[in-house]
C-alpha cells in the first residue's frame, strides 16, 4: 500500500495506488482541487487563466463533443448541444490546446483520447473461438459445382460450419 494522501480543500483521504489507477495522482476524487497544496500552485500562475466549456452533442449522447472557449447559446443551440463541464484553463495561445486537455482529461479521463481500434479478428459466432479451418465447398448432387468456388469456414474448437 501507498502512502495515505490528505486533501487540503474537502478534507478527503486518498491511498496514493487508487490515484495512480485512476491517473489523478494531483487531483482530489471528490471535489476536483489540487492536492498539492499552496505550496506548489499559486493562483498568480493562474490569473490568465480563461474558463473552458466542454459541450457534448445530443444526437449521440455526448459521445462526440467539441471544446470552446465562448460559451455556446444553449437557449438557440439547445437541441443540439448540452454542457458537460465548464472548467478553468490556460488560454489556447499561452500553452496549446493540448494543456487544455490535459486538465479536461483530469474531470473526463476520455476525452478527446484516440479512439480504440476495433478487433477485426474473424470469430466464431457460436462459441466465438478465433481459429478456424477454411475448406473449399466442392461438389454437391443438388446444386453440382454451382457455388463451389466459394469458400466455407469450419470452427476448430465447436466443429460448427459458418
Amino acid at each position: 500500500m501507498g502512502r495515505t494522501i490528505l486533501c487540503p480543500h474537502c478534507r478527503s483521504t486518498f491511498d496514493e495506488d487508487i490515484l495512480k489507477k485512476k491517473n489523478s495522482i494531483n487531483v482530489c476524487l471528490v471535489c476536483g482541487e489540487s492536492l498539492l497544496g499552496d505550496n506548489v500552485s499559486s493562483e498568480d500562475d493562474q490569473s490568465d487563466w480563461i474558463t473552458w466549456y466542454y459541450y457534448g452533442y445530443k444526437s449521440d449522447n455526448g459521445k462526440s463533443s467539441i471544446l470552446e472557449d465562448k460559451p455556446i447559446d444553449l437557449t438557440q443551440y439547445g437541441d443540439v448541444y448540452f454542457l458537460k463541464k465548464e472548467f478553468k484553463a490556460p488560454p489556447e495561445s499561452k500553452y496549446g490546446l493540448d494543456e487544455v486537455k490535459k486538465i479536461l482529461r483530469t474531470y473526463f479521463p476520455d476525452a478527446f483520447s484516440e479512439p480504440k481500434k476495433e478487433d477485426t479478428t474473424v470469430r466464431c459466432p457460436f462459441c466465438g473461438y478465433h481459429e478456424f479451418t477454411l475448406l473449399n465447398r466442392g461438389y454437391s448432387i443438388f446444386t453440382g459445382f454451382l457455388g463451389s468456388d466459394k469458400v466455407k469456414r469450419i470452427c476448430n474448437r465447436c466443429k460448427m460450419q459458418f
